[in-house]
């Protein structure tokens, strides 16, 4: 004979309180109950349970490294990484062979999503797979001193390369003494290398055209990637306020404003005193976690990191939710919830208590007109 059996108010799950105390009395005095153990279940925002909604394979293979937003969707399947075409129906090779390495993605305002695996670093743009910025000349071209028109002194002179990828960083600056009616004679250019030289003993560099340099028309526009870098491949990355940020070991390096791929070496980056396990951008800062979880408000290069967690995050398990500008990741207590401002909360802490793990992955889910957050934690040690 079936049996009916009513359920109180579900209002979480608990695995610290002795199961002869998983009641509660909530705040408007009705009773809720803990679950020990879920499976298969959403708890609903009324304290209901539901079963999960099914799933179906929809493409094999051996994944990782999944993600994806409302104008497109990258993984790496079977070692190559491909990008996902609507609706999971198949997916394309984008850069093949990157391995077993996790990558982390990004989109940035100028559309392309930036992707890298610590050893790789790149942008793509639907199924066409780029550098993260044009490379610079590579062999330099060769400066000679020749006859011309130039007052005698020191000149200067580097160069660029400007393609589809935007500027490249300079060539370190070549030094050449040159007599009165002196010239500067170039070989080695290609219709993509942009020439930048200075006057006599002069220090600004300013773009002149293609030939040899007999007359003083140096008067185009600076050179605006002088002696920066391409930024390094790392671990994770995020876009904040025009910048892209690349977590690599336990430096956070912060690209130039809207110069993606170059960064400033003298200055452009943060030590952290452990390796970098999550970088997440909020508006107003950013949440970097390594041996502690450290806030940086406003401009990373002009402030200092505040703790605000005593322990770091798992690599991988990120997620943000844009309507509320509300970062998500998972600590060494369970879910940390991040608002601007630095304020972070562990809402599970009182409730679980969880194992060490390698790494996780989060989703942010709506469905049904509710916001779940699904978490899974991956590599976990027994306990």
């Amino acid at each position: 004979m079936t049996r009916e059996v009513s359920f109180r108010k579900i209002v979480g799950l608990n695995n610290r309180l002795p199961i002869t105390r998983m009641t509660v009395t909530l705040p408007d005095r009705s009773q809720g109950v803990h679950l020990l153990v879920a499976d298969n279940i959403d708890v609903t925002d009324s304290g209901l349970i539901r079963r999960r909604e099914g799933f179906s394979l929809a493409l094999g293979g051996a994944w990782h490294s999944v993600w994806g937003d409302a104008h497109g969707a990258y993984g790496v399947r079977n070692g190559d990484l491909v990008r996902i075409e609507s609706g999971a129906a198949s997916s394309t090779v984008v850069v093949a062979s990157v391995g077993d390495a996790p990558v982390s993605f990004a989109r940035l305002p100028d559309g392309f999503v930036y992707w890298s695996n610590g050893s790789q670093i790149g942008r793509l743009d639907g199924t066409v797979a780029t550098p993260a910025v044009s490379p610079a000349p590579n062999p330099v071209p060769v400066v000679t001193a020749t006859t011309g028109g130039l007052p005698a002194g020191r000149y200067q002179v580097c160069f660029t390369a400007f393609g589809t990828n935007g500027e490249s960083r300079s060539t370190e600056p070549v030094q050449i003494e040159l007599p009165e009616n002196g010239g500067l004679s170039f070989s080695g250019l290609t219709a993509e290398t942009l020439i930048y030289a200075t006057g006599p003993d002069g220090e600004v560099f300013n773009e002149i055209p293609h030939g040899d340099y007999v007359s003083l028309d140096n008067f185009g526009a600076s050179c605006q990637t002088f002696m920066l870098g391409d930024m390094p491949p790392g671990q994770a990355l995020a876009h904040y306020r025009g910048s892209l940020l690349v977590a690599r070991g336990e430096f956070l390096y912060i690209s130039e404003p809207y110069r993606y791929g170059l960064y400033n070496p003298r200055r452009g980056f943060i030590p952290l005193p452990a390796e970098i396990s999550i970088v997440q951008p909020c508006e107003d800062g950013v949440y970097v976690c390594a041996d502690k979880t450290y806030w940086i408000p406003g401009d990373p290069l002009n402030t200092a990191p505040i703790v605000v967690l005593p322990y770091g995050a798992l690599p991988g398990s990120t997620a943000f939710d844009i309507e509320t500008q509300t970062a998500y990741w998972q600590g060494l207590n369970g879910v940390v919830i991040g608002r601007p401002g630095g304020n972070v909360t562990v809402p599970q802490d009182a409730a679980l208590i969880f194992g060490p793990a390698e790494s996780g992955s989060t989703l942010l889910r709506l469905q049904r007109g509710e916001k779940h957050l699904i978490t899974a934690r991956l590599g976990v040690a027994s306990t």
